[in-house]
């Protein structure tokens, strides 16, 4: 049986007056991915802003080599939203992490997205909501918040309108390319 593809999705808001806050913001996240990227298990890490009108407009998507990672002592000895510097910690809010997985067959799952291009995610609010639309790869939740009941995810150029009130649709830009241990 051929191993699921993991990501670990995290979102949230920090709010900012100035440019100088936002770009002090990317400065701590980019060593914050760096620190996080020399877990074992933590295979790659983008990070992307969404301009639309939402509760978390800043994602940050870690792929693992899988679920296990989340629970291993190297993780949990120096990760977890406790180990945010508190400086920015403090203003961090509407913050959601996910644990989600591919279909089982498809290993290969890659969501790096270059820079021109956007990363459209669909959120199935609740367990009643239509199944996904035609082109999304459903991800299965299955770790940490919960706060989805499934997420459909497609990387391209399209955008995509929300066509269901039980739907959250959402369109992210890459702030930087994909990162791995390596780069």
């Amino acid at each position: 049986m051929l191993k699921r593809v993991t990501y670990y999705m995290v979102e949230c808001d920090y709010p900012h007056e100035t440019d100088a806050q936002r770009i002090a913001f990317d400065e701590f996240y980019w060593d914050h991915v760096s620190m996080l990227l020399t877990i074992p298990g933590f295979l790659s890490a983008q990070r992307f802003h969404c301009d639309q009108p939402v509760k978390a407009p800043f994602l940050a998507l870690y792929q693992l080599a899988g679920p296990e990672i989340m629970t291993s002592c190297q993780y949990t000895s120096k990760a977890g939203r406790m180990s945010v510097d508190p400086n920015f910690r403090l203003n961090m809010i509407n913050w959601d992490r996910n644990l989600v997985q591919g279909p089982e067959g498809m290993p290969e799952l890659d969501l790096a997205t270059e820079m021109e291009s956007v990363l459209t995610l669909i959120d199935r609010c609740n367990i009643d909501a239509p199944p996904l639309p035609v082109g999304f790869t459903p991800l299965t939740v299955v770790g940490l918040d919960h706060t989805i009941a499934e997420r459909g995810v497609t990387v391209g150029a399209t955008k995509y309108a929300k066509i269901h009130p039980d739907w959250e649709v959402r369109h992210w830009q890459p702030i930087h390319h994909v990162r791995t241990p390596t780069t």
